[in-house]
């Protein structure tokens, strides 16, 4: 459409059509540019939000269909889709020019659009934190191994149990064996020898399988520490920046 003033009339420049004002004013517009935009021609949509915003800066709903036709957008929910997707402009909420002319009562609207750009801008610098994160984890320093723990570290609660009452039926045969010999015989010294130290090895193992069992059992009791990684945690970030941007646009669209 463009626009003669001194006529008050508005010639499409397709069809040569004129339009007086009173056809594009109030209601009858609004409904017009709501249909253009629910049929995504959003240029059209555009000027007629646009049209409408010359004459009625503080027009909430006209403000609220031009910043969605300059997005190429809907309804306000498609923003957020559009700023996960990489396809949102920042461009599309400049409507300062109304700003500086719209009613008092109307300024709630501009607040929020602009918490919408600083969420933006938030999200923006989350995801190259995010994608620098990853890229690290994809390359990660070589780590220190750590020295082994003790004898039965590595060993399952079932095979350290056998090992105690096994080692613990051994050590009872072995002095029992001791007590009946009463370390006498030929060779004493060879028996009495090799009995201690059967007797020191058993007692050993049993030791170092009961320690194990109690620091397993003191490791599962205790709570987990774990925290999430970094790019764990600045995805949860993106995941509370997007929740505020939907807050925001639907305070939004209850304004409209």
């Amino acid at each position: 459409m463009d626009t003669d003033d001194t006529r008050k009339l508005m010639i499409c420049r397709s069809c040569g059509n004129t339009y007086d004002y009173d056809y594009f004013s109030g209601e009858n517009l609004l409904k017009a540019a709501d249909k253009a935009l629910a049929h995504n021609n959003f240029s059209a949509a555009k000027d007629m939000y646009s049209f409408i915003l010359d004459k009625e800066p503080s027009n909430v709903k006209a403000l609220t269909g031009l910043l969605l036709a300059n997005t190429n957008s809907r309804r306000l929910y498609d923003i957020t889709q559009k700023i996960k997707d990489g396809t949102f402009s920042a461009a599309g909420f400049d409507l300062v020019k109304y700003k500086d002319t719209a009613d008092p009562e109307v300024l709630t609207f501009f607040e929020k659009t602009d918490r919408i750009l600083a969420l933006y801008k938030e999200y923006i610098a989350l995801k190259k934190d995010l994608k620098r994160l990853e890229a690290e984890d994809k390359d990660p320093e070589p780590e220190v191994s750590e020295p082994g723990g003790g004898l039965f570290s590595y060993a399952s609660e079932k095979t350290l149990k056998t090992t105690v009452v096994a080692a613990s039926a051994i050590f009872m045969i072995l002095l029992i064996a001791a007590v009946l010999s009463g370390f006498s015989g030929p060779a004493q010294w060879l028996s009495t020898t090799v009995l201690v130290i059967a007797l020191i090895v058993t007692g050993i193992i049993i030791l170092a399988a009961l320690v194990q069992i109690r620091d397993n059992k003191k490791a599962a009791d205790a709570p987990s520490a774990a925290e999430p990684d970094g790019a764990e945690k600045t995805g949860l970030e993106i995941e509370r920046v997007i929740g505020e941007i939907n807050g925001v646009l639907k305070e939004i669209s209850s304004l409209s």
